[in-house]
């Protein structure tokens, strides 16, 4: 009893890993983990999410399912009182598409949940928004940030994936550009009136309908939001003031518009914006508007989701698996509580540096697959190496717990009839250490392997006994697998362990 309660306190000892400050790598996935748990305890027993009145209203219900599939999570999942938001949106679909802008914003959120925008609460969206086309002026709506959103929904209702909005719809939109590179919410040119939230969705909009992402209206809108992008990364709604007072919903748009050309918004170069935008967030999840207006703040924390998550708009149920996007290489971090591994193209940071380096490194966990981001399976940030799963969750306190993914268990769901898996009695055996937690016994090289290189809080209990599995003697563990190899690297007892985390990338 007195070493299992040891092992218990060593294994909390060694997960409970010092605190650093937020770096270029993991502040956005530990800040979109908490931001998206606060926004699913937001939803209303309609299934709606409330707008300004308090009650459940269909553009804040939009944007929190742009939010939810973004994230990854099936907007189905997600239900109060029985009903999903897409639910709630069908209760609103007539009456909410009788202007442009709630016609587009509602055809973009079916869209993201993968319904047809065609047939919707006995509407037809798309041709709702086509219907508003002014071939006059070449515009949907004269106020371009709802132009903006038609322009989006249009391209992404198209069914052959190429978009097909009107070119006079295109020029339209650059026409109205203004001399500083920006666009103004009312169309307007003058010097001055334009914006960085009108700007950023204009961004996306255009890229949306085909518009190169190098033409040179796109390189202007980007020079013009660094003209309102503060000192500490944020952006402000309008530059031209002395000091930039950045906001998180500006910020999370220039985040996207960033995103949407390709670039990367956490990069040195654009002043580590998402590590900004994750600044913006309260103790309990939500985001706030601004530092000076500290309440937590529904439609803040919406346009963030999205924007911490890596998404531009519009946001498909087709894009890229969370994975494969997690997946692409990174370049070096340039924060100092990052080490970047060339062979994989990944960098290691904050507490998972720390954990990474204090607890075997390389040979216990193997070179990181992916870099940080937010598994909605699990509900937290996640980082895949060769050989685990790095999980961030929150101690009692808030600060930063690692834990190991259970990837040894979840390699043997469904093999517990089988004979290495069943209950074992103990081992009459010197070299032999038994745990009634699982039933299974832990010997020789194994449990020299298994206490010296970790223990309980890197490798968990035994979930098997020793067995011979395609020709390799191997052992299951909660959070590995060990294979004996002879005669391989004997410092190690001769053990190696699988690469659980990489059969689960691949096979993702």
């Amino acid at each position: 009893m007195v070493r299992c309660l040891i092992g218990i306190v060593l294994a909390w000892a060694l997960l409970l890993v010092p605190a650093v400050p937020a770096s270029a790598n993991l502040a956005p996935a530990a800040a979109l983990a908490d931001a998206v748990e606060w926004l699913r305890s937001q939803q209303r027993p309609d299934g709606g999410f409330a707008g300004l009145s308090g009650e459940s209203d269909p553009s804040t219900t939009a944007d929190a399912i742009y939010a939810l599939v973004a994230t990854g999570i099936p907007v189905e999942s997600v239900r109060a009182g029985g009903k999903s938001p897409l639910e709630f949106l069908l209760t609103q679909a007539e009456s909410y598409s009788s202007t442009t802008g709630g016609a587009a914003k509602l055809a973009l959120a079916v869209i993201a949940a993968g319904a047809d925008p065609r047939q919707f609460g006995g509407v037809d969206l798309v041709a709702r928004i086509e219907g508003a086309y002014d071939t006059q002026t070449g515009l949907y709506d004269p106020q371009l940030f709802v132009n903006a959103y038609a322009l989006m929904a249009i391209a992404a209702a198209t069914d052959n994936m190429v978009p097909q909005v009107p070119p006079a719809a295109i020029q339209a939109v650059l026409s109205r550009q203004g001399p500083d590179g920006s666009w103004a919410w009312d169309g307007s040119t003058d010097p001055g009136a334009g914006d960085s939230n009108t700007t950023a969705i204009v961004i996306q909009a255009l890229i949306a309908a085909g518009l190169p992402r190098d033409h040179q209206a796109i390189a202007a809108g980007l020079a013009y939001l660094r003209s309102a992008q503060a000192a500490d990364g944020s952006f402000a709604y309008q530059p031209g003031v002395d000091h930039l007072v950045g906001d998180a919903n500006s910020t999370a748009l220039a985040v996207q518009a960033i995103l949407a050309v390709g670039e990367d918004p956490n990069s040195s170069d654009w002043r580590h914006a998402l590590d900004a935008l994750a600044r913006f967030q309260n103790p309990g999840g939500a985001l706030r508007w601004r530092d000076d207006a500290p309440d937590d703040s529904l439609l803040a924390t919406l346009q963030a989701i999205p924007a911490l998550a890596g998404r531009a708009l519009p946001v498909l149920d087709s894009d890229v698996s969370l994975v494969d996007r997690a997946r692409a290489d990174e370049i070096p971090s340039s924060s100092e509580h990052c080490a970047y591994e060339l062979v994989t193209r990944h960098n290691v940071c904050d507490v998972f540096r720390t954990f990474w380096e204090s607890n075997g490194g390389l040979a216990n966990f193997g070179y990181p697959l992916t870099r940080p981001y937010y598994e909605p399976a699990l509900g937290t940030a996640v980082q895949y190496f060769e050989r685990a799963r790095f999980e961030l969750h929150r101690g009692s306190d808030g600060s930063a717990l690692v834990l190991l993914g259970r990837l040894g268990s979840e390699r043997a769901v469904g093999r517990e009839t089988e004979s290495p898996f069943r209950l074992s009695s103990p081992i009459d055996r010197p070299d032999c250490l038994y745990f009634p937690e699982t039933g299974h016994n832990l010997c020789a090289g194994f449990r020299a392997y298994w206490e010296s290189f970790g223990g309980l809080a890197v490798f968990g209990y035994p979930i098997s006994e020793e067995f011979n599995e395609d020709g390799t003697v191997v052992q299951y563990f909660e959070r590995a697998r060990f294979e004996w190899h002879p005669g391989v690297w004997s410092e190690r007892y001769d053990v190696l362990l699988s690469r659980l985390g990489a059969e689960v990338v691949e096979a993702r």
